[in-house]
C-alpha cells in the first residue's frame, strides 16, 4: 500500500497559518526564516509579521522616509490588510522649544541598567524637570502637523487597523485624529502621553478637548505633578478624573504617573486653588474603567482612591495597580467600602505607614484587603508581608493564581516613633516554597527572592524545590545579598573566625569582618553559577518545561545599620552582582539554553567611573580572592562559590 508524503508547503493554508502563529508565539524570530520556506510559508507568515508594527520617530526626514518603506513593504507583500496594531514611539521636534524634550531612554532605569532586569517598570523618573506648558497645543494643518503627513499615509493604506499606540513625546497631531475618525473609526488610541496643557486657561484650548473626548480614545497615560517646575498647579490628576467619568466616551484604561518635579522651596505654594471642572463635566457621571494603574502617589490615607470611586465604578474594574505606600487605613477602607467582582490583576505596593504612629492592626487591615476581592489571576505584593498575610492571599487565592510576585521589604529608617527599628523583610524558606507550590497548581510565573547562604546545600534545596511548580514556565529570582538581621536582630550573633570578629569598618561598630565578607561571597554571582542554579531547577522539573529563569542578585552592601549601603561595600558588590537571563532554546530534540547577562553594558560603564576601592574592603576582598598571577584589576580575580549539591 502507497503512502502519500504529506510536505508542509502542500498543507492547507488555514493549517500553515496556525503553525505561523505557533513559531511567532514560542520564537518570533524563527518566523521569518519560516516565510523563507516556500510561497505557501510566505504567504501563511505575513500575518503574524504584520500583524504588529512600529515606527520610531526622529525627524520629518527619518520619518517619512521609515513610513515610506513600510507603506511599500506592505504593497509589495500585499499585506496591508493584515496591519492590526500600529505603535508611534521617539519624538518629532521642528524647532527649538521651551523645554527640551523629556527622553524616556536617557531616566535613571536605564542608565543604571535596571530596566533589562525590571521590565515592567515604569521607563520614568519620578523627579525630574516638569512643565505643564512646554509649549504652545499643536493646531492643525501646521508645520508640525504636516510634517505626519506619512504616518497619515501609513493609517490610510491599512483596512483593518484595529489599535493605534502613541508613545511618542510629540503632541498627538490633528491629521492623525482626523484620519482615525474618517479612515478607522472603530481603531482604539491608545495614548501614552497624554497630557492638558492649557487647564490653566480657564477653558482648555478647543483641540485638546476635542482630543480627549474622542470616540477612538481608549487607553491614556499621563503624567501629573501638584505644582510644575515653574510652580505653576497641576490639574491633569482631576481632568483625568472627569474623563474617565464618562467625558471620553471609550476611555477604558488609565494610567496616573504622580511625579515630583524639580521645584524651589520657595516657589512651593499651599493649598491648590479649586478645580473648576472641564467643559460640559457633571457631577453626577460615573464611568466604568476596565483597567486602574496609579503609580507614584503616596496612599497612605485613602482620600485619592475615594476620589475615583465617585469617577468609576470599582465593579468594572479587572485591573488594578497602586504602586506607593499603600497604608493599612487605605486597605482598611477599601475592604469595608468595595467590591471588585471582576478584578483578575492586583500589583500594590504596601506600607505600615508607622512613622509617626503605631500601626497594630496592619496585618489585619492586609488580610482583610486580600480578601476583599473574587480569586485573583496575577497578583504582586511589594512591601512588608509576614506569615499570616502569606497565607491568607495563598488560601484565598492560590488555586487560581497563573502569576504571582512577592518582594517583601521594610522601611530602611533606623527610628520610626521613637523606637528603634525591627522589622526585617520576610524571608521565603523551603517549607514556605513548598507550601507555595502545593497552593498554586496552576502557576506560570512566579517572582520572588531567594535568601543567598554562600551557595550552601541548604540554599541548592530551595532551588531544587522550584522544580516543583508543575506548570512553571518563568522564574524571576531575586537572589537577596541584603543581610538586615545586623543591625535589627539583637540575638543575632554569628561565630566567625578570630579575625573575621574584628570590626569592618571604623565608622560603624555592628558590621564585623565576617559579614562583609558574607556579603561579597553571596553577590558573586558568574555565568558558571547561573547555568548551575538554571540546571538545578531544570533536572528537578515537572509537569511543563521550564522557559525562562532571571536572576537578579542585590543588596550585598546593605546591613540595616543606617538607611543606606556601607559604600566601601557596595563598590565591590555591585561590580560582583551579575544579572542574567537564562532561556530554553525553543526545539524539542536538544536541551540547549542562551544565557545573557543583563545591564552589561551598564555595569562596565559603572566600573570605569568607579574610583580606587578603600583599602579596608580591598584587604577583604582579597582574603576571598586573592589576586591571580600578573592581575590587573580585581574585578578579574573572582568567581562564585559553586552550589553545594
Amino acid at each position: 500500500m502507497s503512502t502519500t508524503k504529506i510536505t508542509i508547503p502542500s498543507l492547507p493554508l488555514e493549517i500553515l497559518q496556525q503553525i505561523a502563529d505557533c513559531v511567532e508565539t514560542v520564537h518570533r524570530p524563527s518566523l521569518f526564516a519560516f516565510s523563507l520556506a516556500s510561497k505557501a510559508c510566505h504567504s501563511a507568515a505575513s500575518l503574524p509579521i504584520f500583524r504588529k508594527i512600529s515606527i520610531m520617530v526622529r525627524d520629518p526626514e527619518g520619518l517619512r522616509r521609515d513610513a515610506d518603506r513600510l507603506v511599500e513593504a506592505l504593497s509589495r507583500a500585499d499585506s496591508a490588510r493584515h496591519v492590526q496594531s500600529i505603535t508611534i514611539k521617539g519624538g518629532l521636534r521642528l524647532n527649538a522649544k521651551k523645554m527640551d524634550m523629556y527622553d524616556p531612554d536617557k531616566c535613571w532605569l536605564k542608565r543604571c541598567g535596571l530596566s533589562e532586569i525590571l521590565v515592567d517598570a515604569e521607563l520614568m523618573d519620578y523627579s525630574r524637570q516638569y512643565v505643564v506648558y512646554d509649549e504652545g497645543v499643536i493646531e492643525e494643518s501646521s508645520e508640525e502637523d504636516m510634517a505626519w503627513a506619512p504616518i497619515v499615509s501609513l493609517l490610510r493604506a491599512t483596512t483593518g487597523l484595529k489599535d493605534l499606540i502613541y508613545d511618542c513625546q510629540s503632541q498627538f497631531p490633528p491629521s492623525l485624529l482626523r484620519t482615525l475618525r474618517e479612515q478607522h473609526p472603530l481603531c482604539r488610541l491608545h495614548h501614552l502621553t497624554f497630557r492638558f496643557r492649557t487647564l490653566l486657561w480657564g477653558v482648555p484650548y478647543p483641540y485638546e478637548m476635542e482630543l480627549a473626548t474622542s470616540p477612538s480614545l481608549y487607553r491614556v497615560k499621563t503624567t501629573c505633578a501638584y505644582q510644575d517646575s515653574d510652580g505653576d498647579f497641576d490639574f491633569n490628576l482631576d481632568a483625568i478624573m472627569e474623563l474617565a467619568a464618562g467625558l471620553a466616551p471609550n476611555l477604558k484604561e488609565v494610567t496616573v504617573l504622580a511625579i515630583d518635579p524639580h521645584l524651589p522651596s520657595r516657589q512651593r505654594r499651599y493649598p491648590k486653588p479649586p478645580w473648576q471642572g472641564l467643559p460640559g463635566s457633571t457631577s453626577e457621571g460615573v464611568g466604568s474603567l476596565t483597567s486602574l494603574s496609579i503609580k507614584g502617589t503616596n496612599f497612605s490615607s485613602p482620600t485619592q482612591l475615594q476620589n475615583w470611586a465617585k469617577n468609576t465604578d470599582f465593579t468594572s474594574l479587572q485591573h488594578l495597580i497602586l504602586r506607593r505606600y499603600v497604608s493599612g487605613e487605605t486597605m482598611e477602607w477599601i475592604a469595608q467600602n468595595h467590591s471588585f467582582p471582576h478584578l483578575r490583576t492586583l500589583r500594590v505596593h504596601l506600607n505600615r505607614a508607622d512613622m509617626f504612629n503605631e500601626r497594630p492592626h496592619y496585618s489585619e487591615n492586609a488580610i482583610s484587603f486580600f480578601q476583599a476581592f473574587n480569586s485573583l489571576e496575577e497578583l504582586a505584593i511589594n512591601g512588608p508581608m509576614d506569615t499570616q498575610i502569606i497565607d491568607a492571599v495563598l488560601n484565598h487565592h492560590g488555586q487560581t493564581l497563573k502569576k504571582l510576585c512577592l518582594n517583601p521589604f521594610e522601611d530602611m529608617s533606623i527610628i520610626t516613633n521613637g523606637r528603634d527599628r525591627r522589622e526585617i523583610p520576610m524571608e521565603f524558606t523551603k517549607d514556605r516554597i513548598l507550601q507555595i507550590q502545593a497552593q498554586c497548581p496552576v502557576l506560570e510565573e512566579l517572582a520572588i527572592p531567594v535568601m543567598r547562604n554562600k551557595s550552601s546545600a541548604s540554599e541548592t534545596e530551595i532551588y531544587r524545590c522550584f522544580g516543583g511548580f508543575k506548570s512553571l514556565r518563568f522564574l524571576f529570582l531575586t537572589l537577596e545579598c541584603a543581610n538586615w538581621r545586623v543591625g535589627r536582630d539583637r540575638t543575632y550573633n554569628p561565630q566567625f573566625d578570630e579575625e573575621d570578629q574584628e570590626i569592618a569598618f571604623y565608622h560603624t561598630r555592628i558590621v564585623k569582618r565576617g559579614h562583609v565578607k558574607e556579603a561579597l561571597i553571596n553577590s558573586a554571582v558568574d555565568e558558571a553559577l547561573a547555568l548551575h542554579i538554571w540546571q538545578i531547577i531544570s533536572q528537578n522539573k515537572t509537569g511543563r518545561r521550564l522557559e525562562r529563569v532571571k536572576l537578579w542578585p542585590k543588596g550585598g552592601g546593605y546591613f540595616a545599620s543606617g538607611n543606606h549601603t556601607l559604600g566601601a561595600v557596595d563598590m565591590f558588590a555591585r561590580s560582583l552582582s551579575r544579572s542574567w537571563l537564562i532561556e530554553r532554546v525553543p526545539r524539542d530534540d536538544r536541551e540547549d539554553v542562551t544565557v545573557k547577562e543583563l545591564g552589561q553594558r551598564a555595569r562596565e560603564t559603572r566600573d570605569r567611573e568607579t574610583g580606587t576601592a578603600c583599602s579596608e574592603g580591598t584587604k577583604m576582598y582579597q582574603s576571598i580572592w586573592p589576586p591571580k598571577e600578573d592581575s590587573k584589576d580585581w574585578r578579574d580575580d573572582w568567581s562564585s562559590f559553586p552550589l553545594e549539591v
